[in-house]
């Protein structure tokens, strides 16, 4: 298996853990918060994993991100300037429509690559890297993190986070 096998074969099961753990979390669950607590909700979370992962990927192709593109500010009432402060009991189903198209995005790009694309060095904050470290981390990697909060955030609500 190649590199870039790799990558699409982790990212693609990253979609579906985060789609299958998330799908069975309730609007109230989503926007729980313990009283004292800094942790963000389960809403917020899932919201900046999709929302990250469509702004490298299109940053990257330079177009404009799914979340433009198809009005989920609108839609899902969220301000990626203030992606932590998603509050309120979000719509479930809309949040997963958003991760899905994203999801569609994602393989469509990885699809369009060579193996070496994954060698070049793009621009990113922190200088120089390989892409296939940028996409590494926000595609697979970061969302694998948030997936631990988020299942952790359902444990601390007596339900099962993971499905194993």
């Amino acid at each position: 298996m190649d590199a870039l096998a790799l990558m699409k074969d982790q990212a693609a099961n990253a979609d579906r853990l985060m789609v299958q753990v998330f799908s069975r979390v309730t609007p109230e669950q989503a926007a729980w918060r313990l009283p004292g607590s800094q942790a963000n909700t389960i809403g917020a979370t899932f919201m900046h994993t999709a929302y990250s992962a469509d702004s490298i990927v299109h940053r990257i192709l330079g177009s404009p991100p799914v979340f433009e593109i198809g009005g989920w500010r609108n839609r899902l009432g969220f301000d990626p300037d203030s992606i932590w402060t998603f509050e309120g009991k979000p719509d479930i189903a809309a949040l997963l429509e958003y991760a899905q198209a994203v999801s569609v995005s994602t393989t469509d790009y990885l699809s369009s690559l060579r193996p070496d694309a994954l060698e070049q060095q793009i621009e990113t904050a922190r200088g120089p890297q390989p892409l296939a470290s940028r996409l590494s981390v926000y595609l697979v990697v970061h969302k694998q993190q948030h997936l631990g909060e988020i299942g952790a955030l359902l444990g601390c609500q007596g339900v099962q986070g993971m499905p194993f």
